[in-house]
């Protein structure tokens, strides 16, 4: 899953007439949001404001964090929640202008703090599968965060196989094309000293030692 940061935080923009309180990430709708620590859900946003859908859960220390535009919120106030537990799907709702998870931080004084740090483990966290399951899915790595290129393990590897399967291939026609004599006369030698007991085995050892020097050459 590829997610851009489509808006920082303090930015003013068309969108953003004052500093922007928090990151906005684009993100696909439906995708399943964690906590990303212990902590208390002390509010839960119905849709009708700005923020659309969301939560703010509180951590030990005062601090809060804040999702907002989300498609469903899965739990309620006074819950507690763990690190890494389902609070959600990523949506659109509120005042947005295409899917994005909007992520807020505060202080324990109430103050907005730069929720960069907190923003990257949400996104990192996002999705029902793990990275190392994502990793086997999509063979897709990186951070995350950002119009980073993402870079495709599989790709790599197929252009590799094909790299090594073709260089093999014209390696071994080579090598056959110059040791294809030597076989040849090797195996018509054979056939000549078993024709002499039989005609039949003769044929087969000849055949024999034909696919033997073929398997040398390629190295079996």
């Amino acid at each position: 899953m590829i997610v851009r940061l489509t808006s920082k935080f303090g930015s003013v923009d068309a969108v953003h007439k004052t500093p922007h309180t928090g990151n906005d990430y684009a993100i696909p709708e439906g995708t399943t949001l964690r906590a990303v620590g212990d902590g208390i859900v002390d509010k839960v946003f119905d849709g009708s404001d700005k923020i659309g859908r969301g939560l703010s859960v509180q951590f030990e220390d005062g601090s809060r964090v804040i999702y907002g535009h989300m498609k469903e919120v899965s739990v309620k106030v006074g819950e507690h929640v763990g690190n890494g537990e389902v609070v959600g799907l990523s949506g659109n709702t509120g005042h947005s202008t295409a899917p994005h998870l909007h992520i807020g931080a505060k202080d324990a004084a109430g103050g907005w703090l730069d929720p960069s740090p907190i923003g990257e483990q949400v996104v990192k966290s996002a999705g029902d599968l793990n990275v190392f399951e994502r990793f086997m899915a999509n063979g897709r790595v990186g951070d995350g965060i950002g119009d980073i290129p993402k870079f495709s393990v599989w790709e790599l590897l197929h252009e590799k196989v094909a790299e090594v399967t073709l260089n093999g291939s014209v390696d071994f026609i080579a090598d056959i094309a110059i040791s294809l004599p030597i076989v040849s006369v090797v195996g018509a030698g054979v056939y000549c000293l078993i024709n002499m007991f039989s005609k039949s085995l003769a044929k087969w050892g000849a055949i024999g030692t034909v696919i033997y020097g073929v398997c040398v050459i390629k190295g079996l």
